[in-house]
Order: structure tokens, then sequence, then C-alpha cells
């Protein structure tokens, strides 16, 4: 009697943490934010040239409804290039619409952006425009991988230059407007 007892309980908390790993909902509501962004160090030394550089770039999203999220971004970077050290600051905002889902747990989406910089590396600040298309996969409700092919459409703006990009070309000259994969989190 007492192992039929523990078998039926056993299998009734197995059921329902089965249950539970069915109910998993991947997606976004209204009111969900979604944290990330960057960090990155790099150093080399190429022919006596020695060059350092960091950069980190906290970013915030926020769904106002089921399909639109708004966002904004800071990046604080700062390279040394044989002894002259240089520091910037870029901002961006950014809109994102989730249309289309190829299954439970991939997400397509549409981009728009908008970024400032300013700092030692630029004579005058710098304007970008950018669209381009993404996909995030849920690893779990919470944890997601960020794909984003930023720079399909781009328009950039420094002084009395500017540049207009339409496709993307395999290059990447810009960190604002280059294809990126990452972790983000929602909230």
């Amino acid at each position: 009697m007492k192992k039929l007892l523990l078998f039926i309980t056993v299998l009734f908390f197995g059921i329902s943490t089965i249950n539970a790993q069915d109910d998993a909902s991947y997606g976004y509501a209204q009111g969900d934010w979604l944290m990330g962004g960057s960090v990155t160090f790099n150093s080399s030394d190429t022919d006596g040239v020695e060059e350092s550089g960091s950069m980190i770039a906290p970013a915030a999203h926020y769904f106002i409804n089921d399909e639109w999220a708004i966002g904004a971004s800071v990046g604080l970077m700062s390279s040394e290039t044989d002894g002259d050290k240089m520091s910037d600051t870029h901002f961006s905002f950014t809109a994102r619409n989730y249309f289309m889902e190829l299954n439970e747990r991939n997400k397509i989406y549409f981009s728009l952006g908008l970024g400032m910089a300013s700092g030692d590396s630029y004579s005058d600040s710098a304007t970008s425009l950018g669209a381009g298309f993404g996909i995030n996969y849920f690893m779990t409700e919470n944890i997601i991988i960020d794909f984003n092919l930023a720079n399909i459409l781009s328009y950039n703006k420094q002084g009395d230059n500017s540049s207009m990009n339409i496709g993307w070309e395999g290059s990447i000259n810009n960190r604002w407007a280059s294809p990126t994969l990452g972790i983000i989190f929602k909230l």
C-alpha cells in the first residue's frame, strides 16, 4: 500500500511538472522589457603599432503592444593607439516590429534606428539612420538569442559628408550598422 501511494504521488508530481513545461509562453506582450547590450575589448600590436579599446553599450526595449518595441542604447567607447587616447559616446534609438513567427520559438522583426555619435574620433558629430531585419530565438521564456542584420538601408551624415546605402554588401564599416549576434533577457 505504501508503494502504491508513493507511486501515485510521484506520478502526480511528474505529470504536473510535464504540463507546466508545456505551458511555456514564447513571445512578447505589451509591457514586456528586454535588456541587453554589448561589451567589447580589443588589443593588437601590428608592425609595432599598439592599439587597444573597449566599449560598453547597455540597451533596453519596451513593448508598447504585442508587436512593437521601442528602445534606447548608450555606448561609451575608449581607445588608445601608441599612447594617444580617445573617447566617444554613441546614442541610439530603435523601434522594432515583430511581424512574423517562424515557429513557437522564432520571431522575425523589422527594425528602424536613429544613432548619434560624438567624441574625439569625430571632427563633427555623426548622425545615422538605419533599417534592417532580425530574428529572435527563445532558448527559454526569458533568455533570447538575437541576430540582427542592421544595414539593409542606411544613411550616415557627419559634417558636410553623407552616404546612403541600400542592400547589404557584406562589408561592415560601422559598429551601429553591422550584423550582431547577442543574448537579450526578457523581464
